[in-house]
């Protein structure tokens, strides 16, 4: 192939038609300006002939032509195509007019053999299925030279323009022997210096090759490029190490390497998601863990061997398996507790679907209590889990939230009154507990979402609230407007916070955090309130209002100045003071902006703040707002964690330095095989992820001896301090240098 077709091929393959080559242009251009200057001859010359033998279909025909090729020349740059095509068109309709207007036959043939030349110029300027187009069209003139057609409006014996057989052989002329050569070499020079280029590129590639090839075989990960039939084509030495297959040739198909299937593999996008981009070779795990795409064909798997943190993995879910019975099931009724009620409910409100919540209490509770023991009482809620089990109609999520209560969330397919009678009447029955028959009857407070509450908490306590506010002699009790005095006074209290936030009420104390030496490593600031109408306000009734009424963002930065003053004015605070935010602040997305103004704003570091984020909170998707914080230079800190799995998928994927480990573990760790087993797993895990591992709730020596013999190295508690004011802190900091 020479290099003018090569050329034609590669422009017509890789130019779109909003991007046209100079070269394209230039011949274009080339053709037009040489065109005008004809047709400006031929006019020019033909104007005093044809104005004396009164020939106006002359005049007509080269003043049209010369304004039509002028006009194009002037649209040629702004509307190639437009003018590429136009041109053609102006040619046929050159040979088409010598045809209609010429009465010689011999020389009206011409006006073919003009119309000839169409091909080549299509082939220049428009790509071959244009000049294809054209070439099958000059089938039609070439016919009609064969049959001697004659076609001209003019008889023969009328009078023609004088010396017209020169104007018609001197286009020709011009146009075969001038025009079209400039325009192909236009096109030559173009594709000589295309040619230069590749030359140029192909010297550039075969330099780099082997960099290329060393820096492949020589790379610190193991690389492979694999294509669509998962063969691997190129491997270096440690990928071939890590997949065993030093002495196999590639190509080598992975059905040789592992079991697995792979085709999750080429179509998963989330390379986050721990069994998605894992395969197994022998007794390894190997991981994906990043892909690149060099063709259509080919990808390279960047490849790490995760056997030892996969088995981490597997060890902490068994761990959590054990783990979950503590966490989400009550031992005395083996039915789910609390927690895990609360759980479910922000599933349900997550879904965004109607359901209702019933509380069922036990009427004869004290009964209960005076005359059975424990194992007694898993018999009592073993039978009503039976009963909800062989009645199809009660298909509902049972939970134990303790002073026996049973907690009922149900999805009702019909009225919610008429599903809480069934239920009232299943759970209302005659069961031998030991040597005594026990009457079972409960009484049941109904709460539904969205009408009554759009979070857990809301919806659990006025459920409550219906059962234990209902009529004399009532069983059943709906939540409304009949337990307005806790409603009001939850709106009395909502504005009597807004009131105290507003004028500065709100005060800050510090409960100090210590290392494994017993010095001190940081602060957390606890919010207190005193109002002048309620006096102290537990934290517990304040905080959840102000989520419940939308305060909790601007509590939070209340927090955050009162905390940024006392740095500004206690510089002999050296340690970090950490704050508690919420799902609801780690949701706002100006949170990390305005948190790191207002730290500016007092002339303070970042790093002297850390945030703790309950484990509900991190739950929640906040990645993009936690890596912020973190390149700010604030530290992130999970509260009261419970090794749920989906929650250690997200630490190994957010900026996490410290884990505050939930009170529940530590208060049984002197005496809990279970619960030291399941410390230990824990702190394993943080150790491989370079996190820190703080135990909450330490207050007792015994406690403090069991988490140092089990490796933890940071402590928070009454064993070491209560919460106390700021002055408290600085005066017990100076007596502790003193001593």
């Amino acid at each position: 192939m020479s290099s003018l077709s090569r050329f034609f091929l590669l422009e017509e393959e890789t130019q779109s038609p909003s991007e046209v080559p100079n070269w394209r242009v230039s011949a274009l251009r080339i053709i037009l300006v040489t065109g005008l200057l004809l047709c400006l001859g031929i006019f020019i010359n033909s104007l005093p002939a044809a104005l004396a033998f009164e020939l106006n279909y002359v005049l007509a025909l080269t003043s049209g032509f010369t304004l039509t090729i002028g006009v194009l020349l002037t649209l040629s740059r702004s509307a190639y195509q437009l003018c590429a095509h136009l041109l053609m068109i102006a040619i046929v309709a050159a040979g088409v007019a010598i045809k209609l207007f010429i009465p010689l036959l011999p020389l009206a043939q011409l006006g073919s053999i003009f119309v000839y030349i169409t091909p080549i110029l299509a082939l220049l300027l428009l790509g071959k299925r244009t000049a294809i187009f054209y070439a099958a069209l000059n089938i039609v003139p070439f016919l009609m030279i064969v049959q001697q057609v004659n076609v001209s409006m003019i008889p023969s014996g009328e009078r023609m323009l004088v010396d017209g057989d020169i104007y018609i052989h001197f286009l020709l002329f011009f146009f075969f022997n001038c025009t079209v050569p400039l325009a192909v070499w236009r096109t030559s020079l173009a594709a000589s210096r295309l040619n230069l280029h590749m030359a140029s590129n192909n010297e550039l590639l075969a330099s780099q090759k082997q960099i290329y090839q060393r820096f492949f075989q020589k790379s610190f990960h193991a690389i492979v490029l694999v294509d669509q039939q998962f063969n691997i084509v190129e491997a270096n030495e440690k990928a071939r190490r890590l997949l065993g297959i030093q002495t196999q040739p590639l190509p080598c198909n992975f059905a040789r390497v592992t079991q697995d299937d792979l085709s999750r593999l080429l179509n998963n996008n989330n390379l986050i998601e721990a069994d998605l981009n894992t395969f197994h070779v022998g007794e390894s795990t190997i991981e994906l863990a990043s892909r690149e795409y060099h063709s259509e064909q080919l990808c390279a798997w960047y490849l790490n061997d995760v056997s030892d943190q996969h088995q981490l993995q597997q060890d902490l879910l068994a761990l959590d398996v054990a783990h979950q019975q503590a966490k989400y099931f009550d031992a005395r009724t083996n039915l789910p507790n609390k927690t895990w009620l609360t759980e479910q409910l922000q599933v349900h409100i997550d879904r965004g679907r109607p359901f209702a919540l019933l509380i069922a209490e036990n009427l004869n509770k004290h009964v209960l209590d005076y005359l059975i023991d424990g194992e007694l009482h898993k018999h009592l809620y073993g039978h009503i889990n039976q009963v909800a089990e062989h009645d199809p109609s009660l298909l509902d999520q049972i939970a134990y939230i303790g002073a026996g209560r049973l907690a009922i969330i149900i999805e009702p397919d019909a009225p919610v009154l008429e599903v809480a009678q069934r239920w009232h009447q299943h759970l209302d029955f005659w069961l031998k507990l030991g040597q005594h028959q026990f009457h079972a009857r409960y009484a049941v407070g109904i709460a539904t979402y969205p009408e009554h509450g759009y979070i857990p908490e809301r919806l659990l306590k006025n459920a409550q609230q219906a059962c234990e506010l209902r009529g004399a002699g009532d069983d059943l009790a709906i939540f409304d407007h009949g337990t307005r005095r806790q409603t009001l006074a939850r709106h009395e209290m909502a504005l009597l916070l807004e009131k105290a936030l507003e004028h500065d009420e709100l005060q800050i104390v510090l409960q100090s955090k210590h290392d494994n030496t017993h010095s001190v490593i940081g602060y957390e600031a606890l919010a207190r309130w005193h109002s002048t109408l309620l006096g102290w306000v537990s934290p517990g009734e304040f905080v959840p209002i102000a989520e419940e009424f939308g305060l909790v963002n601007h509590l939070t930065q209340r927090i955050l100045h009162k905390v940024c003053h006392t740095l500004q004015s206690h510089p002999d605070i050296h340690v970090p003071i950490a704050i508690n935010i919420s799902s609801r602040d780690i949701a706002c997305e100006q949170f990390a902006r305005n948190t790191l103004a207002i730290v500016h704003s007092y002339g303070l570091n970042p790093r002297m703040f850390e945030f703790e984020l309950t484990e509900y909170s991190f739950a929640d998707d906040h990645n993009q707002i936690m890596e912020a914080l973190d390149k700010m230079g604030f530290s992130l800190s999970i509260d009261d964690f419970g090794i749920g799995y989906s929650n250690i998928a997200r630490v190994l994927a957010s900026p996490i330095k410290r884990l505050k480990l939930d009170r529940s573990l530590v208060t049984q760790i002197t005496s809990d095989q279970k619960q030291q087993a399941l410390l230990l797993g824990i702190l394993t895990m943080c150790d491989n992820l370079g996190i820190a591992a703080l135990a909450e709730g330490v207050e007792t020596q015994e406690q403090l001896n069991k988490l140092l013999e089990l490796g933890v190295k940071e402590f928070q508690g009454y064993w070491f301090s209560r919460p106390v004011a700021v002055e408290q802190v600085l005066t017990n900091s100076h007596e502790a240098s003193a001593t």
